[in-house]
């Protein structure tokens, strides 16, 4: 290795530490999206199995809203229509509202639209008596979360200081343009270092459960594609 890519490796061990904890906003904000985006999908999977029809079509309704909305330009909204801070009523007491939150906020809209659709056919196969239709859906929403957590990384765009603002910040401050490259790399080599291992693992849980299955099965290949 010649002296300019040992001054690159110093370099990035440095800022390791730095641009790691940008990572771990990243998984932050994805696991936050997930958990808004999955309790509000699953409230409009049971309104779409109401015997009401006004409730299915207003679900229906929301949950294409969800999915056509871009979640780039929903960031840009929350920023500007959420308040950066706001006092708890009755009390003197502020509270900031960052930035990170506005971006799980944007990121749990398209959770919404996927939870909904997945979740309602496997609601209506467990109301049905088919429990294993639940085992069908965990591998699946874990993949999702895989897609949010690659898609945290446009939380950039608003000043979210996670991992690829970070990468900005490192070539900024050392003022050296040859570790742009190295570090774009890092961050790719980071996402995909906590992504591909889960990925693995859920083929796996999905070829297995289609083995354990049986006549199930093929609703699980149809859901993962």
């Amino acid at each position: 290795m010649n002296l300019l890519g040992l001054d690159v490796l110093r370099e990035l061990i440095t800022w390791t530490p730095f641009l790691l904890t940008g990572f771990s906003l990243n998984i932050l904000i994805a696991s936050l999206a997930m958990v808004i985006g999955t309790g509000l999908g699953w409230g409009l999977a049971l309104l779409r199995l109401s015997s009401r029809p006004r409730r299915v079509k207003l679900s229906l309704l929301l949950t294409e809203f969800t999915r056509n909305v871009p979640t780039i330009v929903f960031q840009f909204y929350l920023v500007f229509m959420l308040p950066s801070e706001f006092v708890l009523p009755g009390t003197s007491i502020t509270l900031g509202f960052p930035s990170w939150l506005n971006a799980s906020l944007a990121l749990a809209m398209a959770v919404i639209g996927f939870t909904s659709d997945n979740l309602t056919a496997t609601l209506r196969d467990w109301r049905k008596g088919d429990h294993a239709a639940a085992l069908l859906f965990l591998p699946n929403w874990t993949s999702y979360m895989l897609i949010i957590v690659i898609a945290s990384s446009t939380a950039s765009i608003i000043g979210v200081s996670e991992l690829v603002s970070r990468c900005n910040t490192v070539i900024n401050a050392t003022g050296n343009t040859g570790l742009m490259l190295p570090v774009y790399l890092y961050a790719c080599v980071c996402f995909f270092l906590f992504c591909y291992p889960l990925t693995r693992l859920m083929q796996w849980t999905r070829a297995y459960l289609a083995a354990r299955l049986g006549p199930a099965s093929h609703r699980l290949g149809k859901a993962s594609r």
